[in-house]
């Protein structure tokens, strides 16, 4: 298992009520990696361009691992096999107004292969699910402007960026 990573992240000060509210209830986030061999899965949102890996919260009484499966089935349609733990990140947002700091539940980024389904092409209202060519991937782990309509979306894009470049040096050098 890969060490714990700290990201802190700046957010407009209306991010910390989506955030409490939100993840409250919610013991971790599993974040996947869905490995397609030469592809891989990213969502992004079309208005915006933001972009970051699928997932969702782990509720109290499940395991990562059973959340990893939910998750797969709910947003992508898929059934996976679970491969390991690429990264776990412990986030704090920080807002950028007053200084005040929040620390959400953990990201755990989670390797995982296509064992059946069909891939959705629609992740959500207003989302679409993309597969990515891993040696075409560069634009993606540039730095990305999150506009102030999305800012709360910015602890997905960051974990999201940040699994990536360690998903990648992990499986391809």
């Amino acid at each position: 298992m890969m060490p714990r990573r700290e990201l802190n992240i700046e957010v407009e000060p209306v991010c910390f009520s989506v955030w409490r509210k939100t993840w409250s209830k919610r013991s971790a986030r599993v974040t996947l990696v869905v490995d397609f061999g030469d592809r891989f899965v990213i969502v992004v949102v079309p208005r915006s361009g933001l972009w970051f890996l699928p997932g969702g919260g782990v509720e109290h009484s499940e395991s990562i691992e059973e959340a990893t499966k939910r998750e797969a089935v709910e947003e992508l349609g898929l059934e996976v096999n679970i491969g390991q733990i690429i990264d776990t990140f412990n986030v704090t947002l920080v807002s950028r107004e007053t200084g005040e700091h929040l620390k959400i539940p953990p990201f755990v980024v989670i390797h995982t292969t296509c064992a059946g389904g069909h891939l959705r092409r629609e992740y959500a209202p207003n989302r679409k699910v993309f597969l990515v060519r891993k040696d075409e991937c560069d634009s993606l782990l540039r730095d990305f402007e999150v506009s102030e309509e999305y800012g709360w979306m910015r602890p997905y894009f960051y974990v999201s960026r940040e699994a990536i470049r360690d998903f990648l040096r992990l499986r391809l050098h």
